[in-house]
């Protein structure tokens, strides 16, 4: 792995872990990632790894997204190693402090997941380490009718209303398939007062056009610094 300087683009690895492994999507299914011995990753060694090349990570711990089990104990193991920041799939926004005790440094509040705006609200109160994540694929991806029906520009006023002090935004479709960033997207929403940062199947080929669209950070996909691993 080599670190990625680019300007003042944050650069944020980003590590999803189902089950306690290190996984990546390739054809529509979850694939644990392996060293270059064919050994499956410990995600503590392997962000202890990443670690000593960026300065934070953002771990997305799929068991809690996708059945509302965040991986605790893991996510306390992780954190132990530096900065990391943490989407957990919260419903609730009292589930946000758990994982802050569990020593993640930021957790995000995805639209795909969190029961509605008041939970939004009632987050941002609890603490200042929580952060905006808007889910999208062809439009904004919720479980909440009323996130469901809004544009991302929207979800972006609520943010600024309830002064989020980072914005994520997650392109679903792009992690599964290539295709162009969300430009018009972006720039909207990186012209707006919260920090925003992108990712979904980002690399290192975007960098350069995050940049011109003046987000603050760019969610790199781990395949994208994976050199050797373990």
């Amino acid at each position: 792995m080599k670190p990625t300087v680019q300007g003042k683009l944050d650069i944020v690895p980003t590590i999803s872990v189902r089950d306690g492994e290190v996984v990546i999507v390739r054809q529509m299914k979850y694939e644990s990632l392996e060293d270059e011995d064919g050994k499956t990753l410990d995600p503590v060694l392997f962000v202890e790894q990443v670690l000593k090349q960026y300065p934070r990570v953002l771990l997305v711990d799929l068991n809690g997204i996708e059945s509302n089990r965040p991986q605790v104990e893991l996510i306390q193991a992780v954190s132990g190693a530096g900065e990391v920041w943490v989407d957990p799939g919260i419903r609730y926004a009292e589930s946000a402090i758990d994982i802050l005790v569990a020593g993640a440094a930021g957790v995000v509040l995805g639209t795909k997941t969190v029961a509605g705006v008041d939970q939004l609200a009632a987050a941002v109160e609890l603490s200042d380490c929580v952060f905006l994540g808007i889910d999208y694929k062809d439009g904004v991806v919720a479980e909440d009718e009323q996130l469901k029906h809004m544009s991302p520009k929207s979800v972006l006023e609520i943010g600024r209303n309830l002064k989020f002090p980072r914005l994520f935004f997650n392109d679903l479709d792009r992690s599964s398939r290539k295709k162009p960033l969300e430009a018009d997207i972006i720039r909207e929403l990186a012209a707006g007062p919260l920090e925003v940062y992108v990712g979904g199947g980002v690399t290192e080929h975007d960098v350069p056009q995050l940049t011109e669209l003046r987000v603050r950070g760019a969610l790199l996909s781990v395949l994208s610094i994976v050199t050797e691993a373990g």
